[in-house]
């Protein structure tokens, strides 16, 4: 469940970077610098499966930013990450092409740090597709760079890499060396999260052999560091493995324990997936001590959980554990049902198993062979090269005193002033091309802050206009109800009123500001999303909540009828902010006592569609036309009680759906309402 190749997220470092990055293109005169180029390649790095398409973009920006100024390290990392991006896309020849294009220059230039890089990612490469032997040789010659050239820790990485590699191949004994190798310069270096990950390896390696003891010492390790470090995955982890130890054991009461923390952990982190193994392992452990109901509930769920992601293992398992519950109820009919069932999997899974024992024999027979072959060969090319070295230098030392012979003929014999006079051309055709050179840039870098300045002109007079129209009016009667209340000796009951219009005023200004801010960024910086896993029925609440002053006011009634689980993969602050001025545009254009209805439903395969229908004004078709326009101004229109906007908030809306990956579409027509209805990603496909 754990032994990967990937390395672990960073979560908190991601908008530092950004705002770093966006500080110093903000600069005045700004041109790329080797720390910048360094910068992009890394926030890529960081960036590598959680979102792939910033890394591409960020990847193809530091390959420009470097061809510009040379910096041969920027294009070799540049090169590796978007190879890195096709490789999760699954478009392995074209990231091996990116991946050979940077190993030439990494080569050439001796950057140690990259070539190793480049060779560590054509492992996972061929490992990816199955190609256990080139991915062997691959991760071999990373190891053989980073012995010779960089830090020990470095070295752990690789170490893990072919160790995984053998793991799959079945060779416990040499994946263990390579694991424990790795462990050993971790624990030098305390890097704590990679001991916890060479940890979980071993004691999987330890399970497999059936050395209980030695793998439940490791998982308890594994599980202290989890909670020191607070890495809720981890302690997820440590938990079921040590409850699938003591299960082994017959300690049922002690394996439900741990199933049920791990249970806790993974709901609270909303891992789907992780809360079907726990069930499937609680349910287990109840079977084993006779509480037949509660096992058939757990196994029952977990049953559902493992069918909708394919998983076929744990649904063989699953119906082999309700054929022993209906067994023991007496229950034969549905005892039989799960057993044929489970026999149905376990054929199809016996028969993936044998093609795949085949295949992976015939894969350790190559990856040993090439193994030995490449650390022959290394011995080989060592002794070559103390050999040829030593010829070298003989060869050398005759050449250089050659030269210096022929050298000092030549200087005798050469006549000055000819020297001089070619000395002289050279030096000014030189200093013409640099100044060429230098104008040619110059220019260049005069447009493109011409460009910069353009448009930063243009934002700032859209926000003086907007700021000048449509948020003097608000607080214009913002503060003349305050001086009201201030000038007025109100009753209780005045003030009630005066206080509620009051509250009304100040949260039209603070949506209006909102928008505008976000409009102003996404127009200065451009829109970065960070996605993850949301409930659009809170998002949906919050909101209503929000906009419930308006709604009272105008007696609109607003039906929600999202179906169960309408979970999405989102920005949720993003799509927050959509909903709202969704939601605030159906008040603005709705009569009073109208109806507003939010409702929801799949939308092909990894969608949900998100519809907000009211029976409004409407839009004419010319409305509708300009309805997303660039413009603010171009769509200004005043709501049934003489509300007005900026005209940013559907604007806003778009930009922040298609940044998601989704899409908008609008239906209305004049007098019959409006339905407005955008697509998200699903969370769970």
């Amino acid at each position: 469940m754990f032994a990967t190749h990937s390395l672990w997220a960073q979560t908190d470092t991601i908008q530092s970077q950004v705002d770093q990055l966006q500080a110093l293109e903000n600069r005045e005169n700004f041109s790329p610098t080797i720390e910048f180029i360094d910068q992009l390649n890394r926030l890529g790095e960081i960036y590598y499966h959680r979102n792939p398409d910033s890394l591409y973009l960020l990847a193809m920006k530091s390959l420009k930013a470097s061809e510009q100024i040379d910096y041969t390290a920027g294009k070799v990392d540049a090169y590796r990450n978007i190879g890195a991006y096709h490789n999760l896309k699954g478009e392995y020849n074209q990231a091996l092409s990116y991946f050979e294009e940077g190993l030439s220059l990494a080569e050439k230039e001796k950057y140690w740090l990259g070539l190793a890089n480049l060779y560590n990612s054509m492992g996972l490469n061929a490992y990816e597709r199955g190609n256990y032997a080139d991915a062997v040789t691959h991760y071999l010659q990373a190891l053989k760079i980073k012995e010779e050239h960089l830090p020990q820790l470095e070295q752990s990485k690789t170490l893990n890499n072919l160790g995984l590699v053998f793991m799959d191949l079945g060779d416990i004994d040499k994946a263990l060396d390579y694991h424990t190798r790795a462990l050993k310069i971790r624990e030098a270096y305390n890097d704590q999260t990679g001991i916890a990950s060479s940890r979980i390896n071993i004691a999987l390696i330890y399970k497999k052999r059936g050395e209980l003891e030695e793998a439940m010492s490791q998982f308890e390790a594994t599980l202290e560091i989890g909670l020191q470090m607070n890495n809720r995955q981890l302690i997820s982890v440590s938990y079921f493995n040590i409850g699938e130890l003591f299960l082994i054991r017959g300690e049922n009461k002690n394996a439900f324990i741990n199933f049920e923390r791990a249970f806790f952990v993974d709901k609270e982190r909303d891992d789907r997936v992780g809360i079907g193994y726990d069930l499937l392992g609680m349910g287990e452990a109840q079977l084993n001590m006779n509480q037949l109901q509660k096992a058939k509930e757990n196994i029952l769920e977990s049953l559902n959980i493992f069918v909708e992601s394919d998983i076929k293992s744990n649904i063989d398992k699953s119906h082999l554990l309700l054929s022993k519950i209906f067994e023991r109820k007496n229950d034969l009919a549905q005892a039989l049902y799960h057993f044929k069932l489970h026999k149905l999997y376990q054929d199809s899974i016996v028969n993936l198993e044998i093609n795949k024992q085949i295949q992976d024999i015939s894969a350790k027979y190559e990856s040993d062979k090439r193994e030995t072959e490449f650390l022959q060969q290394q011995r080989e090319k060592d002794l070559l090269n103390e050999k040829k070295m030593a010829q070298n230098i003989r060869n050398g030392v005759s050449i250089i005193l050659i030269i210096l012979l022929i050298a000092f003929i030549l200087a005798i014999r050469s006549i000055k002033a000819q020297t001089k006079a070619k000395a002289l051309v050279t030096r000014q055709r030189n200093e013409y091309e640099k100044l060429n050179k230098k104008l040619l840039l110059q220019k260049k870098e005069n447009e493109k802050i011409t460009n910069q300045l353009f448009h930063v002109n243009e934002t700032k007079d859209k926000i003086f206009s907007i700021v000048g129209h449509d948020l003097k009016s608000p607080i214009t009667s913002l503060k003349g109800l305050m001086q009201y209340v201030v000038d007025e000796n109100l009753d209780q009951k005045e003030f009630l009123l005066v206080s509620k219009q009051l509250r009304n005023e100040v949260e039209q200004v603070h949506f209006t500001l909102v928008n505008l801010l976000n409009w102003a960024k996404g127009q200065m910086r451009g829109i970065v999303t960070d996605p993850s896993a949301i409930s659009l029925h809170q998002l949906v609440e919050q909101n209503i909540s929000l906009s419930e002053p308006i709604s009272k006011n105008k007696n609109i009634e607003i039906v929600v009828e999202l179906e169960e689980n309408t979970i999405c993969y989102a920005d949720k602050d993003q799509i927050s902010l959509a909903l709202r001025n969704v939601l605030n545009n159906a008040l603005k254009f709705t009569p009073k006592g109208g109806k507003i209805i939010v409702s929801s439903q799949r939308s092909g395969q990894g969608f949900w569609e998100i519809s907000i229908k009211d029976n409004g004004i409407g839009m004419s078709d010319e409305i509708l036309k300009n309805l997303f326009s660039k413009d603010p101004s171009n769509k200004q229109q005043y709501g049934t009680e003489g509300e007005r906007g900026t005209g940013l908030g559907l604007q806003l809306t778009k930009d922040f759906i298609v940044k998601n990956g989704g899409k908008v579409n609008v239906i209305s027509k004049p007098g019959k309402g409006t339905t407005f209805t955008f697509t998200i990603p699903s969370a769970y496909f």
